[in-house]
């Protein structure tokens, strides 16, 4: 599957692209294990399975919030897009916790090339434990149209979700 570079993309005033956090896998959000995500009740977007430590940001913006256990950031774009990027696994079942330090505040400013976790990936495939990220987008309802590209994530800025105008 071809995906089409995020700078490619910015110049189409109609156009706004929501790039992959991290190389990967992307998959749809109803392969997701948490019940908020999978059921789409937050909104639209789409998770991927890191095959590298850092999980970036996906758009240019500000950051609102971050969570109490450091595990979701919450975005608004510069486009105007409220998003919930979030880091996480079962690691309730195996009796583990995901050590997921957040690298961003709320208020900081936030580019495609801000790190907002680093986490151990090959530490925790040896323990047979999935480590997937999310990337939802809570205000879809007020967008006519969008286009997720499922498969795998190369570059990192690689345009995943497109939202035309």
């Amino acid at each position: 599957m071809r995906f089409r570079n995020y700078a490619e993309q910015k110049d189409n005033p109609n156009i706004k692209s929501i790039a992959s956090c991290c190389l990967g896998e992307v998959i749809p959000l109803d392969r997701l294990s948490n019940d908020a995500f999978s059921s789409m009740i937050l909104g639209e977007g789409f998770g991927v399975i890191p095959t590298d430590n850092g999980i970036f940001s996906p758009v240019n913006g500000v950051v609102k919030d971050v969570s109490e256990n450091s595990r979701e950031v919450t975005i608004k774009s510069d486009d105007g897009f409220v998003l919930i990027v979030s880091v996480g696994a079962d690691l309730v079942s195996m009796g583990q916790k995901l050590k997921a330090e957040c690298e961003v505040s709320p208020g900081e400013k936030v580019t495609l090339d801000t790190e907002l976790w680093n986490i151990d990936i090959k530490d925790y495939r040896r323990q047979n434990v999935p480590i997937v990220a999310a990337v939802i987008v809570t205000n879809t309802g007020s967008i006519p149209s969008f286009n997720i590209r499922f498969g795998d994530i190369k570059q990192r800025t690689q345009s995943v979700m497109t939202i035309t105008l």
